[in-house]
């Protein structure tokens, strides 16, 4: 495809496009993927801690290669392609999911942690969202309405792998919003009397992006914040929490790649 002089793709006429009207095939040059080497899945993780998580999660995979896009790594795992990427909020969460997406990854797992509205809920806990609010200012781009389902056979396998592994899962009613910051007390209140159970800043996107173009979505979100008790992530944890948590955010990462193997296994033999 002709390149313009400002190093973006043109048209016939062109003029140039606007992303949201390219095709997978650019996507395919710049990423340098072959046609058939497409992810079983992506795995995109919102968090603050880009450097450590990346390298924590790398060290599980072989073949590591930092795509030409930053911050997006393939590898692979027991012979899978797998795609990794820290990406925070749903501005940054919405690039590598539209990417590979429409590339026909078939699974995208959104995995990180979340604010629990929920007076009972312990930290290391699992929310897996069944349904989303999605008010995180991306999803309506891509044709979501006011709220998203994840697919209902991904989160049953995602609940089996991490019960599995000795994790306690809770399925939620659940928030996508765009800040940590703008939370106030009163929308809190708020969320909880609408029944909502916990809140996270990339998972409804995720998902929109997944039904717009025809790929399955699930999101697996480890308990840190306890919001009814005042409880941030600027607040140390007792021991006991604080191991909980970590044991699950890596368990957690380790039924994602379980997954990602599931999907490669049902790619290759549809």
């Amino acid at each position: 495809m002709p390149i313009s002089r400002a190093g973006f793709p043109e048209t016939k006429k062109g003029s140039l496009m606007a992303i949201l009207d390219y095709s997978g095939e650019i996507w395919r040059e710049a990423l340098g993927i072959p046609r058939g080497r497409e992810p079983a899945a992506l795995i995109l993780e919102g968090t603050w801690w880009r450097e450590t998580a990346t390298g924590n999660r790398l060290s599980k995979l072989s073949d590591v290669r930092e795509l030409a896009f930053p911050d997006m790594f393939a590898g692979s795992w027991n012979d899978v392609d797998v795609v990794y990427c820290c990406a925070y909020g749903a501005a940054r969460a919405v690039e590598p999911a539209h990417i590979f997406a429409q590339l026909g990854t078939p699974l995208l797992i959104q995995i990180g942690t979340c604010g629990t509205l929920d007076p009972q809920a312990s930290s290391g806990k699992v929310i897996l969202p069944e349904s989303c609010a999605a008010r995180d200012g991306v999803s309506q781009h891509y044709g979501a309405g006011q709220t998203v389902r994840m697919d209902a056979h991904w989160l049953e396998r995602a609940e089996r792998h991490l019960n599995g592994h000795a994790v306690e899962t809770q399925r939620a009613y659940h928030l996508t919003w765009p800040s940590l910051f703008a939370q106030s007390d009163d929308m809190c209140d708020g969320w909880a009397a609408e029944g909502l159970l916990s809140i996270d800043m990339e998972t409804s996107t995720v998902a929109a992006v997944a039904d717009y173009f025809g790929v399955k979505a699930v999101s697996m979100l480890t308990v840190w914040d306890a919001l009814p008790h005042g409880r941030t992530f600027l607040d140390p944890l007792e021991p006991d929490d604080a191991a909980r948590l970590k044991r699950s955010n890596q368990k957690v990462f380790d039924v994602a790649l379980e997954l990602a193997e599931e999907a490669g296994k049902a790619r290759s033999e549809a």
